[in-house]
């Protein structure tokens, strides 16, 4: 095989020290996995910047290809990645378009990869029956995208089915198949025809219901534009009859998983599969954005495709929030956020009833309900009482279960979760959130989070603004930004209105101009700007402020006189 640190790159079309490539194939293949992982994050960057292509990355092709096909490569499924990651960017760009490097050069190196990838082709069939998963997996998606025979890519497709032992293959081997239907649009009979095989056929193990669910959506998508009526609730029979007696190959690509007992929406589940990211003691919040079964992304194309048919949809979606499989609920929340317009009545009933589930509290980490993720589901008016019920509810529930300081509980799931649902209430301006929001300022567990929503509740405004002066009055002036902003302090005082809060601004300006403490001083004049000519007797305060060292105070102090001075007393 030849090795890239083997040949002398100096010889090419590009000299090796503006392409950057040499070392990084050469590490590629060292026996530190964490030199491989830097090396193929620095191709990325060099070579394939990325998605872009370059004429380094042609000439690095014929080494990688090499390496792809040498059984003592490590992590050849990434190389395979890379390849079909090069190929496909490649193949997207116009064939007559002139596209330009990161370094300005023009290039239309995207035209010999794509010929490239194409002659090379026969690589990618040998790849797609790789005993190594993580091989097979991107070589058959290149099969589809590179084979210029359509008719034995379709052979080759359909091989690779009952060859494959999980269902993540198998499905990605029926998806493919229908790309290739759509890139070659000879090939449509045949592939049309071995999808409607499989979606009656019962018999052989590898066409389970997933598979036969996948291959009827993709099957619908391909015969036509327009979806048929009756796709959605055989998509919905196929999904039920799919996570009926889920086992532990079936749904999430081999990973290990956790026994439950749960209580689902009236019902005993009995040692239910649970994908161990998705228990209690493992969940992780900031990864909620991963999808846990392969069925979702079958799904999600379903979605992408019905648009705008809001009751179809619905009827799908509550099909996936009521699914007897854990992993096929939790994907389904995130899909609510995609439906356009308010939520259905259906799917919201179908959201809250999955909260009594300690792992469902999820629906709350992903901030669906509250402004805090900046994707906030919007819920009609009247269906707000039934949402603010329901997740205050869920709130007493985890009191009694874990204790009546669920704030700072030491359960990392069950913390976020329950302060997310606060938060929600605080967002609705719900006063069964105020108890926590004090609680929280009084003891500073995660008070910056209870900081986003104090400022809706005025009325409570005597309790709150002495908490919020503890706050400003434990700023370091040397890091006015740390911890917790002094700014944020001021938002919530300026959010809410209280005179009171007029005399704890006015003691930060005096503390922040003795600092020069610029950053603080532009927030506080901003917040005492908005008390009007409530805060006149600070005038005295904020006039010498229009001439301090740094413009952005002297334009806040400005503007806050203006806004301490009524219309009459300025004319005077």
């Amino acid at each position: 095989m030849i090795r890239a640190h083997d040949v002398d790159w100096t010889t090419g079309h590009l000299p090796s020290q503006v392409c950057g490539v040499p070392n990084q194939l050469e590490d590629m293949l060292s026996p530190d996995p964490a030199i491989r992982a830097g090396a193929l994050e620095g191709f990325y960057a060099e070579a394939h910047d990325q998605g872009a292509v370059d004429p380094c990355t042609l000439m690095s092709l014929p080494f990688l290809f090499d390496m792809a096909d040498d059984a003592a490569t490590p992590d050849r499924g990434e190389i395979v990645g890379l390849l079909l990651s090069i190929g496909r960017e490649s193949s997207d760009r116009d064939p007559e378009g002139v596209y330009f490097t990161v370094n300005g050069v023009a290039s239309t190196a995207h035209v010999d990869i794509t010929a490239e990838m194409t002659v090379r082709a026969d690589a990618f069939v040998r790849y797609a029956a790789d005993l190594e998963p993580s091989v097979r997996r991107p070589a058959i998606q290149a099969v589809g995208l590179f084979l210029s025979d359509g008719e034995r890519a379709a052979r080759v497709l359909a091989e690779r089915l009952p060859a494959e032992d999980s269902i993540a293959e198998r499905l990605l081997v029926v998806r493919t198949m229908a790309r290739l239907a759509l890139r070659l649009p000879e090939t449509k009979t045949t592939v049309a025809l071995w999808l409607d095989g499989l979606i009656d056929d019962h018999e052989p193990s590898h066409v389970d219901a997933p598979v036969r669910l996948s291959a009827l959506i993709h099957r619908a998508l391909i015969d036509s534009d327009r979806v048929p009526a009756s796709l959605v609730p055989r998509a919905i029979a196929q999904l039920r009859e799919s996570t009926l007696t889920p086992t532990a190959d079936k749904l999430c690509n081999g990973c290990r998983r956790c026994q439950s007992s749960s209580h689902v929406r009236g019902r005993d589940v009995v040692s239910q599969v649970l994908p161990p990211h998705l228990a209690a003691e493992r969940f992780d919040p900031d990864h909620h954005g991963e999808e846990h079964s392969p069925i979702s992304s079958v799904l999600r194309t379903l979605h992408t495709a019905l648009g705008e048919l809001v009751a179809e949809r619905t009827a799908l979606l509550v099909a996936q929030l009521n699914s007897a499989d854990a992993a096929t609920r939790y994907d389904a929340i995130a899909m609510t956020k995609d439906l356009p317009g308010t939520l259905p009545r259906p799917v919201l009933t179908s959201l809250l009833g999955l909260l009594p589930d300690d792992w469902a509290a999820v629906l709350v980490i992903q901030g669906g309900f509250s402004q805090w993720w900046g994707s906030r589901l919007r819920i009609a008016p009247e269906d707000s009482e039934l949402l603010l019920d329901a997740v205050a509810d869920h709130m007493a529930t985890l009191r009694i279960t874990y204790g009546g300081d669920v704030w700072a509980t030491d359960n990392a799931l069950i913390r976020r979760a329950y302060q997310e649902a606060v938060m929600t209430l605080a967002d609705h301006r719900d006063p069964r959130a105020l108890p926590d929001l004090v609680r929280s300022l009084e003891t500073r567990v995660d008070d910056w989070r209870a900081l986003y929503g104090v400022g809706a509740y005025p009325d409570a405004a005597d309790r709150l603004v002495p908490l919020l002066a503890d706050g400003l009055r434990n700023i370091d002036p040397a890091r006015p930004h740390a911890p917790i902003p002094a700014g944020l302090y001021l938002s919530c005082l300026a959010d809410l209105k209280s005179p009171l809060a007029i005399s704890v601004i006015t003691d930060t300006l005096t503390w922040a101009s003795r600092h020069q403490s610029w950053g603080v001083l532009t927030d506080a004049l901003n917040a005492l700007a908005t008390f009007g000519h409530d805060a006149q007797p600070s005038h005295s305060i904020v006039r010498p402020l229009t001439d301090a060292p740094d413009e952005a105070v002297r334009a806040a102090a400005r503007a806050t006189l203006d806004a301490l001075t009524t219309p009459s007393e300025s004319e005077v």
